[in-house]
């Protein structure tokens, strides 16, 4: 079996080549070599890029890439040689996507202004923030307060604060509901 079935002509020189070379021609007959080779190809393919289509590509390249290195000279190894064609093949297909999105890489050495921490007015805003978000809890009543922490700061689910201080589920969210609204109407108020 001849992997060039337009051209047969072609295999037979690869195999007359390879009997006056001294090889055997079983190792030169691409057809087997084929048979042999492109389901590694393309597993190997398979698990290095996304797509099978690419892969199915990339098997037919490297298979034309070692009939065109057969035809100056018949590789002693020819499945080793197509094995290294792959590598370079996926090194060569890297290169190129890399050059392709290189002119999107935006460098920070470009004149771009550099991420600076939060200035002072930041700092200022966040601390009056803090300071109206601590006044508005001092000013709910006590089980409201602690329900509201027991839920925003320490994480707990409704049922297990109900749990805790003895109260239903529909209570715990009355609860946190009412210090949400509390805490809301007193940050609009600044």
């Amino acid at each position: 079996m001849s992997f060039y079935t337009e051209r047969p002509d072609r295999a037979q020189q690869v195999n007359e080549r390879a009997h006056h070379d001294g090889q055997d021609a079983g190792t030169t007959d691409l057809g087997h070599i084929y048979a042999v080779e492109a389901p590694r190809l393309r597993r190997y393919f398979r698990a290095r890029l996304r797509s099978g289509d690419d892969a199915s590509d990339l098997v037919q390249e490297a298979f034309a890439r070692l009939v065109g290195a057969m035809a100056k000279d018949i590789p002693q190894r020819p499945a080793a040689y197509l094995q290294r064609i792959a590598r370079n093949l996926l090194f060569n297909r890297t290169r190129r996507l890399e050059n392709r999105l290189g002119r999107f890489h935006v460098s920070f050495d470009d004149g771009y202004e550099h991420a600076m921490p939060p200035d002072q007015s930041d700092r200022l805003e966040v601390a009056d923030v803090m300071r109206i978000y601590r006044r508005a809890l001092s000013e709910l009543p006590d089980k409201t307060r602690e329900i509201f922490l027991l839920h925003r700061v320490e994480e707990l689910p409704y049922r297990e604060i109900g749990e805790r201080l003895g109260l239903s589920i529909p209570t715990v969210q009355y609860h946190v509901a009412r210090a949400l609204a509390h805490i809301d109407a007193a940050l609009e108020q600044e």
